[in-house]
């Protein structure tokens, strides 16, 4: 794993790259010692993923080596590739069809119908009333109604500033750690059948390692299959989103660049002329790559494995396996990127994020139980 990514960084001429073995085996190691706890009985009760101690731990890194008063090494900065992780986790995540199937269209009604019109309604409220920036507000929207961080990656990606991510990411796996424990005792007290729970689990809770958790503390096996295939068809709204992101910003990057041009020209000021990019060719650098390798995986696991239920399943275990070690490194690579002077220099934004995440999340439960309820008892 580590010797591929190191090949990358060389292909890509990445500063530093020469010294990424050492950079990759810290980071490795920080992930390492995160899911040797969140393995743990007692922390997995709790919910203690190993995004939360993979982020904790990255966090006390960089803070000790600024509490110290040196810059981040060369070694650490070209192993904190957030973004390389999380495309490759995505990448691996393998959509398989024959799973979907049966519960396809009910799963779709839940996980569909509302994140759009959630997700745009939830940004503006953020950008127009809490006045956080417009690019933030539509990537904290985007991780909280679709699939936390992977949102969070491929939204930023699609906008040009991967860098704003990290502050969302952050708050978003803190603040589900009391959605993943309650969400399954409020299910059991308002009598919900396992596939209104499951379901309710699968659309509102932001991570897939979170969902299972949800769904195995309810203690039901339907309902973790639910769960699971109704977070699957949800999280295959990131590539769509992502795309229609990277167009819409690209139009709109245009648009203000032709507005300030005018401004300029109607005060009479002697301008430049700029070289402008083609809508076509700012949209291929906005388009996130990860979605053609997200395509290739999900046809080649449906059309050239074999037919036969028990091998698909373990390859398709494998690969998440595979998939959420690398989620877990971006995890460390998002606690590396948490500056504590910076955060208490954007205090009140931070105030205003987490204000925003938690009116999302609420009006997330709401909604997304009443689908659930609706479609598994109804349809």
């Amino acid at each position: 794993m580590g010797l591929l990514l190191w090949l990358t960084m060389a292909a890509v001429r990445a500063p530093n790259w020469q010294r990424y073995p050492l950079g990759y085996t810290i980071v490795f190691f920080v992930a390492l010692i995160s899911k040797m706890l969140a393995s743990n009985v007692h922390l997995t009760k709790a919910s203690l993923g190993a995004s939360i101690w993979a982020i904790i731990f990255g966090f006390c890194l960089r803070n000790a080596i600024d509490f110290m008063g040196r810059r981040l090494p060369g070694y650490l900065k070209v192993a904190q590739q957030t973004e390389l992780y999380i495309a490759v986790s995505l990448v691996l995540l393998c959509i398989d069809i024959s799973v979907l199937r049966p519960l396809a269209p009910r799963a779709l009604f839940v996980s569909w119908i509302d994140t759009p019109l959630l997700f745009m309604v939830v940004a503006w409220i953020g950008w127009r009333v809490l006045k956080i920036d417009r690019q933030t507000a539509i990537i904290l929207s985007g991780a909280t109604f679709i699939c936390g961080s992977s949102a969070a990656i491929a939204l930023g990606a699609s906008m040009g500033v991967p860098h704003k991510t990290q502050m969302p990411i952050a708050i978003i796996s803190i603040f589900t750690i009391p959605s993943i424990i309650a969400l399954p005792y409020i299910a059991h007290r308002l009598d919900f059948s396992s596939t209104v729970s499951g379901a309710w689990f699968g659309g509102c809770v932001d991570s897939t390692g979170g969902v299972i958790a949800s769904a195995s503390i309810y203690g039901d096996k339907e309902a973790i299959d639910t769960s699971a295939v109704v977070k699957m068809v949800q999280n295959v709204l990131i590539g769509p989103l992502s795309v229609l992101m990277a167009w819409a910003w690209s139009q709109y990057e245009l648009y203000e660049q032709r507005r300030h041009e005018e401004e300029e020209l109607l005060e009479r000021r002697t301008i430049e002329p700029k070289k402008r990019d083609k809508a076509h060719v700012l949209l291929w650098k906005r388009f996130p790559k990860f979605v053609i390798g997200f395509i290739l995986t999900a046809v080649l696991f449906n059309t050239v494995l074999r037919d036969e239920p028990t091998y698909r399943s373990n390859v398709n275990d494998f690969c998440f396996y595979v998939s959420e070690w690398f989620s877990t490194l971006s995890f460390v690579s998002i606690g590396l990127g948490l500056q504590l002077n910076e955060m208490k220099q954007n205090i009140r934004n931070l105030g205003m994020l987490c204000t925003l995440y938690l009116v999302a999340q609420t009006v997330d439960i709401a909604i997304t139980g009443l689908l659930a309820w609706v479609a598994f008892t109804f349809m």
